[in-house]
């Protein structure tokens, strides 16, 4: 099996990812020093992960890489509001962060709740397990074969890691059911179908997750349909497999 997909495509935007910043620490001047955030799903506004603190320079990156950052405030109804941060250019050179559009009562930088210094997850007390924000690309998988129900839902999978810098199998393909590729969409890794071709298998349409029945859960393809790219046009497990 030869996995022909595209060269490598540096990840060159975060578009889509949200983060939600909670605590804040200023400087004397105002200026954000550092945050309490964590990632959220942009659908649900469900938590990603766990929170964590971060530096100013950390944030402007995610905003550079178009990521949408917002400031959560309390209101007095046990309701929150919720702000975005942008970048500010400053005279002498350098950046800042700050809020969006113009001034609204209790809800500036000075009435986000206080980050006190070095708190758990801070940058200089991290360990190798709190999340922090990365521009790194998320992992690939490509899947070459798949295995149907009776009513057309994918049941299984053979699928592997890519490495879209050598254009190639990262790991050796092993068939495995499709809860695991739904883990990996829902972990953010990037999932490809391969379809079969005159030269070789092709990545043309990545997968999705969804549910039926209310509580199962399978992959499905992204996207309208598409001809001759659909799930039963690509290759099937054997039942042996």
């Amino acid at each position: 099996m030869t996995y022909r997909g595209e060269r490598s495509r540096e990840l060159d935007t975060e578009q889509g990812r949200v983060f939600e910043v909670s605590k804040v620490r200023l400087a004397a001047d105002g200026q954000v020093l550092d945050v309490l955030w964590g990632e959220v799903t942009s659908a649900s506004g469900l938590d990603v992960g766990a929170e964590v603190q971060a530096t100013a320079s950390e944030v402007m990156d995610a905003i550079h890489d178009r990521a949408v950052v917002l400031a959560l405030f309390e209101t007095s109804e046990a309701h929150t509001r919720k702000r975005p941060f942008v970048i500010v250019l400053l005279p002498g050179g350098g950046e800042r962060l700050a809020l969006d559009g113009p001034a609204v009562q209790g809800q500036e930088l000075v009435d986000l709740r206080p980050l006190e210094a070095l708190e758990v997850g801070h940058p200089d007390n991290r360990t190798t397990q709190d999340p922090v924000y990365s521009r790194a690309r998320p992992p690939i998988h490509a899947v070459s074969k798949v295995r149907l129900d009776a009513d057309g839902r994918i049941t299984a999978v053979l699928w592997g890691r890519v490495d879209p810098k050598t254009n190639d199998w990262a790991s050796p393909e092993v068939v495995a059911p499709v809860e695991k590729a739904a883990d990996a969409l829902l972990a953010r890794h990037q999932v490809f179908a391969l379809f079969p071709s005159t030269h070789g298998h092709l990545p043309e349409r990545q997968f999705v997750v969804a549910d039926y029945d209310g509580t199962r859960t399978t992959i499905v393809l992204d996207g309208p349909a598409t001809h001759e790219r659909e799930v039963h046009h690509m290759d099937r497990l054997d039942v042996a497999d």
